[in-house]
């Protein structure tokens, strides 16, 4: 199945365009030759890329060109394979996870991705027609399906005949054409896109705010350390050994994990925190990196995100090798997370697991953004990189921290067919009045107090939770239309449906729950992401001042909420330390070449068979807490919802009342956005792990697909 949007959605086309009449390509042992798909061009015959004027721009405030002389030196123009070529990879990719097929985990090198890429003859035809306008060519990538170039604002505005303007989005400083590029008609076949903004994908954290604690209806606080998490989600077996094949210790050992940045951290920071909570006895290595030679970053507002990334993917795989993958942000108009990405796939690397914790509007940027990045992250899972992407943190709406206004939301980065899409949850405990079932009354030595599993809920700190409006003895419709500013609008767990991408095979399964859409959903599974709203959040390390940090001295409360937050972020690098430890588990089963690509089929593939058992689905609610089944390989979150406020009278809004309404699906029974239920949700997908039985279940030389009993 062809897997990315085609630029007719962008052009007005119904969805239904998009979703049918799409096939595979025959199976063969090399692609097709690359057919030059360009002739003559003729550069006063000029085609638009309508997709290509940012979806966000519809929100913004112009505040007029930029000066003519204003250097944009890095520009990505995005190349598109011959149809043929294109889907011979889909079905390369589809058959790699095939454990019948001939190309089963026979991964490709980033040397051999060069054979699926566009004709050289037409690269060359592009690369002249961007010389012709006065631009500069830096670097075609090695894979042949992208052009780095730059010039003047002037330069740049009259080859795509366009202007390029300064805007304001949510008080934020931006830049971006105004209208859809130009390109030369000849140039169509071979050109995807270009990128001429930078709405680009924000850092997914949510610190704990002196005003959220504040309203916090409970005194004592439960927050996650890494024992907390490695006793709730039963990682303790692998780390000791008691489940592994051979006795051997699990930590993720021999196996590299790439955090994909554009900031650098403290090493000191990571360190702290490995000692504090007493992962430094492990054997795990932290190593920052600028790969394919990027520009280093230094140390901007990211920090955060970036230091809590390596602590957490250490903090579940504490052996593990961690590469910090760090790359500049060149201004305006280069997304470091992407440029990390790019030189990594496409110049080789020993990480066999990745993880992204950006997220935005899948919209918002154009469709040149989309179609590089689902472009590199498919030659990832193409080379057998297992690839997590954090869902986001504002529930099911476009709109960060506040009342929704512009619809349902779903996370650009995380919605491909080519990696897992973690989402977010909440514990359920402080809200039932049982916290003293789950956590002991002090702190062992290195932070952990947790006594079990504990249940669990979509994260959602706002009034469209139903457990805060039930706590509030109401509904949510009533309660957002009486209070809709409680708590946190626009934070918690993000999940819905994709607009532009169809349902990807391993997602057409019979698990309770899965929507009958024809559209990729997310997230695929979710961990603990809250914030504090119910007196649980996780801590970190950040004590750069400068960047908004503080000591990393959990004894004292100000360092404390100083090193406080949660979000998706969270949850997508310590499910890329738990694929560490699927893979050194597979080299201990004496499996040579453990990469497993996209984990998702895998993860779809036992959760068919859990949810397809009525003891897997009764046994492993959980609603049930401690005394849930010991033999689950996913929790099923089945209460609550990942719901938003919304302003009365907008897109997908219903209600209000005198207040806000609540986001809802008119396409989906039931209609509001989104309910936990048995089996799938787009609230919290397949559930939370056992983190054991999921290592345990999923050895490849196995091939097991069952429920533990």
């Amino acid at each position: 199945m062809v897997s990315f949007f085609r630029r007719s959605i962008w052009a007005g086309l119904p969805l239904a365009a998009l979703l049918s009449g799409v096939g595979a390509a025959a199976a063969s042992a090399a692609p097709p030759a690359a057919t030059p798909m360009v002739s003559q061009v003729d550069d006063a015959t000029v085609a638009a890329l309508p997709g290509d004027r940012p979806a966000a721009l519809n929100l913004a405030s112009d505040m007029g060109a930029l000066p003519a002389a204003s250097a944009l030196p890095e520009i990505r123009l995005e190349l598109q394979r011959p149809p043929a070529l294109q889907a011979a990879l889909d079905h390369l990719v589809d058959e790699q996870q095939d454990a019948t097929s001939p190309e089963y985990h026979h991964w490709l090198t980033p040397a051999e991705l060069r054979a699926y890429g566009p004709a050289q003859a037409d690269i060359n035809q592009v690369t002249a027609w961007l010389t012709r306008q006065g631009l500069t060519v830096n670097s075609v990538s090695r894979s042949g399906m992208e052009i780095d170039f730059g010039g003047s604002a002037a330069a740049v505005g009259n080859a795509f005949h366009t202007e390029m303007h300064a805007v304001n989005l949510r008080g934020e400083a931006h830049v971006s054409n105004i209208s859809a590029p130009m390109v030369p008609a000849a140039l169509l076949p071979v050109v995807a896109g270009v990128t001429l903004n930078d709405f680009f994908p924000k850092p997914m954290v949510q610190r704990v705010t002196p005003s959220l604690t504040a309203s916090t209806p409970y005194g004592k606080y439960y927050a996650v350390t890494p024992g907390d998490f490695a006793t709730i989600y039963n990682v303790n077996p692998l780390f000791n050994g008691s489940a592994s094949p051979n006795g051997m210790p699990i930590t993720g050992a021999g196996v590299t994990v790439a955090l994909l940045e554009q900031t650098q951290i403290l090493p000191a920071d990571v360190a702290t925190f490995r000692t504090t909570f007493g992962l430094s006895g492990y054997a795990g290595t932290l190593t920052q990196v600028n790969p394919g030679g990027c520009k280093p970053p230094g140390f901007n507002g990211a920090e955060g995100e970036a230091a809590l990334d390596a602590e957490w993917a250490g903090a579940t795989a504490p052996g593990a090798t961690l590469l910090e993958a760090e790359c500049k942000a060149v201004p305006p108009l280069y997304f470091g997370v992407e440029t990390a990405l790019q030189n990594l796939v496409e110049g080789g690397t020993t990480a066999t697991v990745f993880s992204i914790s950006y997220g935005g509007d899948e919209g918002q940027g154009g469709y040149a953004f989309e179609a590089g990045w689902v472009n590199l992250v498919e030659e990832a899972a193409a080379e057998g990189i297992a690839v997590f992407v954090s869902t986001g943190d504002s529930g099911v709406s476009t709109s960060e921290g506040g009342i929704a206004s512009d619809g349902l939301f779903v996370n650009g980065l995380s919605d491909t067919h080519y990696n897992t899409a973690v989402g977010g949850t909440d514990f359920l405990d402080t809200a039932l009045g049982e916290a003293s079932k789950y956590w002991k009354t002090k702190n062992s030595a290195t932070g952990e107090s947790a006594l079990s599993y504990i249940p669990e809920m979509p994260w959602n700190n706002s009034c469209a939770s139903k457990v805060v409006a039930l706590l509030e003895e109401t509904t949510p419709a009533a309660f957002c239309a009486a209070d809709p500013t409680f708590g946190q609008a626009g934070v918690g767990g993000s999940g819905s449906q994709s607009d532009f991408f169809t349902k990807p095979k391993w997602q057409l399964t019979t698990i309770p729950g899965m929507p009958d859409d024809s559209r990729r959903d997310q997230p695929d599974v979710s961990l603990f992401a809250a914030n504090g709203l119910f007196a649980h959040f996780y801590l970190l390390c950040m004590s750069d001042k400068k960047e908004g940090g503080a000591p990393c001295d959990y004894s004292k409360t100000k360092d404390l909420f100083g090193n406080a937050a949660g979000g998706t972020s969270f949850a997508s690098p310590a499910f890329a330390g738990i694929a560490a430890l699927l893979q050194q588990t597979d080299m201990i089963e004496g499996i040579k070449t453990p990469q497993s690509g996209n984990l998702a089929p895998l993860l779809y593939k036992l959760a068919a068979a859990q949810y397809a058992d009525k003891l897997g689905v009764d046994s492993c609610n959980s609603l049930l807490g401690n005394q849930v089944s010991s033999g689950c390989t996913f929790y099923n979150v089945t209460y609550s919802n990942n719901a938003e406020p919304c302003v009365k009278g907008t897109v997908d809004c219903i209600g209000g009342g005198a207040g806000a309404g609540i986001l809802y699906n008119k396409a989906l029974t039931p209609k509001s956005a989104y309910p936990a239920q048995t089996g799938y949700s787009l609230a919290a997908g397949l559930g939370t792990v056992n983190v054991t039985n999921l290592v345990i279940s999923g050895v490849q030389s196995s091939e097991r697909g069952y429920w533990r009993q």
